[in-house]
């Protein structure tokens, strides 16, 4: 018989910290979004070509 332990943890950052982390998901969501884009319109995106 095998126990299950779950762990709950929050992160809470700073303001510096939390603005740091909206401007880097922001670019990660904006390179995310042209990959798609490239991949819709019959390009293959490359990191050359996102850039």
């Amino acid at each position: 018989m095998s126990e299950t332990v779950r762990y709950t943890y929050r992160l809470r950052p700073g303001r510096t910290a939390q603005a740091a982390l909206l401007d880097e998901w922001g670019c990660c969501r904006w390179l995310w979004n042209e990959a798609v884009h490239q991949q819709k319109t019959g390009r293959k995106p490359t990191f050359g070509k996102l850039m």
